[in-house]
């Protein structure tokens, strides 16, 4: 599972572009009248800011961080039509990020691997209790957080894996896990 999360930091810069595409699709529902209105709501201005973060980043490396500097004001324009939300560039989120009630805020670490078609459902902290080295906060494909739930690393949380609204998850999740509490634990 971590190799191919890895592969989403490898990916070309525009595939970054393919992402946004079919995260927009999912937003409208697949009804061609919410795309008069999909640019208003917040969700879609915070995956639009992360998309295009992460595809500066990975077209300049490094240097991305002095950059955006530059691209202040269109990023200050997106937050305007989104939310607050901290979800940092270097983190490598795959294809199908849905993020709902964005208003409550998210927020991602920059050295957070997350697989396909997460769902984050507002509240969210991905994030660690200590140094935390890219591999050591992992979330699999089909992951989806409730509300206010968080992922204090490092962990690894498996594919098709539900956390529970208000749960912090601060050791490792198996495939198919449904975990909720303080701290969370996998219901049977």
């Amino acid at each position: 599972m971590i190799a191919e999360i890895e592969q989403l930091g490898c990916r070309p810069a525009l595939g970054q572009f393919r992402f946004l595409a079919h995260e927009l699709r999912l937003l409208t529902h697949g009804k061609s009248s919410r795309w008069l209105v999909l640019f208003f709501e917040p969700s879609a201005g915070v995956i639009i800011s992360y998309r295009l973060d992460r595809c500066g980043y990975l077209l300049c490396g490094q240097i991305w961080t002095a950059l955006r500097v530059l691209f202040l004001p269109g990023f200050w324009f997106l937050r305007l039509l989104s939310c607050r939300h901290e979800i940092c560039f270097k983190a490598a989120i795959g294809r199908g990020l849905q993020v709902w009630h964005p208003t409550l805020g998210v927020v991602v670490h920059g050295d957070a691997m997350v697989g396909n078609d997460c769902i984050l459902y507002g509240g969210n902290s991905i994030g660690c209790r200590r140094g935390v080295r890219r591999g050591e906060l992992v979330l699999g494909d089909n992951v989806t957080l409730g509300i206010n739930a968080c992922v204090l690393g490092p962990v690894q949380i498996g594919n098709r894996v539900t956390i529970g609204a208000g749960a912090v998850v601060v050791s490792s999740l198996a495939d198919d896990a449904v975990a909720v509490g303080v701290p969370a634990r996998p219901q049977a």
